[in-house]
């Protein structure tokens, strides 16, 4: 933060004294009244094809007749996207022109109304008043067109035909006129959203019925529209919502709140040890129903947009959107809704629901109008004609524009897992799968061992070396009942234990590639070298660690599981005096066996 306020402070410096170094000088005056239309006309041309052409060419549907985007992103025909996403030639266009309208064509399009307007608002308002009245104007103005371009040229558009060619008596210059105009068509705006929205959902063709409620609610809401429109220009005027009845076509106007809001608290609450009962750990089914594995998906789904979503905004792959839009984001069977709050110079405030559509019909039908396609509609009418290459049918196009939502990319790319109903009782009750992950748990603590920044520390240090003499002998065995032929790989049957020859014949290879790795590489790392006895040490210590957390009974895969779920959790206890030596660095445990179990 103090970082961020120091360079706030310079440049804001730089640029007052920049503004005020421009409003000094001639350059705006010598070239009126020309130069003020030509802004006027740049922005308006600018603003049509950055916030309208643009954005109709990347949708889903542009302007809902045509079958698929024109400008297509470079995973919309893939199947099954595997990397991240690339940026396209128009995606930096967009950028590029979004940086130059907001930044620089906006400021001087202002700046030359201050410098050429402000006298005639002095001298109408006098001194002090018109020092209020520039300072509000100008601070509106300019603060509209930086945090919510998209909709600048239209104000700028309807504020120079209104003000310059039908109403000139009315004008009181173009500050003061586009200030109005910037109020006027908020409220004008967000009436029409609504109107479209109570129409929409009250149409007799729309039938929405989803129980006997609906089927009452919507014919009786149709003789009643002119009062929901009453109550829809009110909320516009009051920046309340319009909340739906009994979640049918009847709707009502809320409470007034501000335009930026946080709808309610939604923070999950996973389940785990921390909350739960000890009698439900004994039962070894901790949080693995659907509701909580759902929860920790959509966690580190808000993760994910955290980190990408701000940048997505930017190149214009959510469309043209603005503070209080919402946006559904649907895979397969879970979805969620993402709520944008604030946007900022390089920030976006949002806020995510996780969404079950599971249970009622109507939910069911919206998440089915989301994903199908409407491209295979031939219908015109009552009868099926077909329809041009590429392009909607007549029926399929009036039903788009009767939605109260569309579709804006169907092949968005966020990092995620996918969730599979998989069994780990059924999948681990072969001996042969329970080996397969014992020995990827040993190669991942050989990993977090070798590319650890901490190696020499821990190679150097005298009390470790001085326990690891025991594992540096080649006749060395461990005979600790724990480890099991038929889950350890390593496991030498002629001793009956795990040696130095049968772990090195198993993993001396992947020690090897993993220093090779390094970016400071390895001085030894032959059979005999202490990283090698290190990572023995290590792997006998996490095997054992395992068994005692399964109670030493690794042949049962409940008891197994159960073990593995502990160490997951980082309950980790030693309960061998061979491994003590563990606590000389407790780093070893923390960065090196904890990661490798998880």
């Amino acid at each position: 933060v103090n970082c961020r306020l120091k360079s706030d402070l310079i440049i804001c410096m730089v640029t007052a004294v920049f503004v005020f170094g421009i409003h000094c000088s001639t350059v705006f005056t010598a070239l009126q009244p020309e130069i003020n239309p030509v802004l006027w006309s740049v922005a308006g041309c600018v603003g049509l094809l950055l916030h309208y052409v643009m954005p109709q060419l990347r949708k889903q549907l542009p302007w809902l007749c045509i079958a698929r985007p024109v400008l297509r992103s470079h995973e919309h025909s893939q199947f099954e996207v595997r990397d991240a996403a690339r940026v396209m030639w128009f995606e930096k266009l967009y950028v590029y022109l979004c940086c130059f309208e907001r930044n620089i064509l906006y400021p001087v399009v202002f700046l030359a109304c201050l410098t050429s307007e402000s006298p005639a608002i002095v001298r109408k308002f006098g001194p002090y008043a018109a020092s209020i009245v520039i300072t509000i104007c100008a601070l509106k103005c300019l603060r509209c067109a930086f945090s919510h371009p998209p909709s600048q040229y239209l104000i700028l558009a309807f504020a120079c035909l209104f003000f310059q060619l039908d109403y000139a008596a009315a004008s009181e210059t173009f500050l003061i006129d586009y200030f109005v105009t910037a109020i006027a068509f908020s409220k004008t705006h967000e009436f029409l959203l609504k109107v479209q929205f109570v129409v929409t959902y009250i149409a007799p063709w729309q039938i929405t019925w989803g129980s006997a409620f609906h089927a009452f609610a919507q014919p009786f809401s149709v003789p009643h529209s002119a009062m929901m429109f009453l109550q829809a220009a009110i909320s516009a005027a009051l920046s309340a919502p319009l909340n739906p009845f009994l979640g049918s076509a009847v709707f009502l106007t809320s409470y007034v709140r501000p335009v930026k809001f946080w709808e309610r608290d939604y923070n999950t609450r996973r389940v785990d040890h921390s909350n739960t009962r000890l009698s439900s750990h004994l039962e070894r089914n901790l949080g693995a129903d659907d509701n909580n594995l759902n929860s920790i998906f959509y966690e580190h789904l808000t993760r994910s947009l955290q980190h990408s979503l701000c940048g997505d905004l930017i190149l214009g792959r959510w469309g043209a959107v603005a503070q209080g839009d919402c946006f559904v984001l649907a895979s397969d069977y879970l979805n969620c809704l993402v709520h944008i709050i604030e946007l900022g110079n390089g920030l976006v405030t949002f806020q995510m629901r996780g969404l079950e559509f599971r249970g009622t019909y109507c939910q069911q039908r919206e998440v089915e109008a989301i994903s199908e396609g409407v491209e295979d509609n031939e219908g015109c009418c009552c009868c099926e004609p077909g329809h041009l290459p590429n392009m909607l049918s007549l029926n399929s196009a009036f039903s788009q524009r009767w939605l109260a939502w569309e579709v804006t990319a169907t092949k968005y790319v966020l990092e995620g897992y996918s969730i599979s109903d998989n069994s780990a009782v059924s999948m681990l009750q072969v001996f042969d799968f329970r080996k397969v992950l014992v020995t990827y748990y040993v190669k991942s603590i050989i990993f977090y061992a070798v590319g650890s920044p901490c190696l020499e520390t821990w190679l150097s240090s005298p009390v470790i070396m001085e326990a690891l003499q025991p594992y540096c002998d080649r006749n060395f065995v461990d005979l600790d009942p724990v480890f099991n032929m038929n889950i350890d790989e390593d496991y030498d049957f002629r001793a009956a234990g795990i040696t130095r020859n049968s772990f090195c014949h198993i993993y001396l290879d992947w020690i090897q590639f993993c220093a090779d790795k390094r970016d400071k590489a390895l001085s030894d790392k032959s059979k005999e070298s202490a990283v090698v006895s290190l990572c023995f040490a290590l792997s006998l210590l996490g095997r054992r660690t395992l068994g005692a957390a399964s109670h030493n009974t690794l042949s049962s895969v409940d008891f197994f599981l159960y073990g593995l779920h502990a160490l997951f959790k980082g309950d980790f206890r030693i309960t061998s005096v061979r491994d003590e030596w563990i606590f000389s660095d407790m780093d070893l445990l923390k960065k090196v066996v904890a990661p490798g179990v998880r």
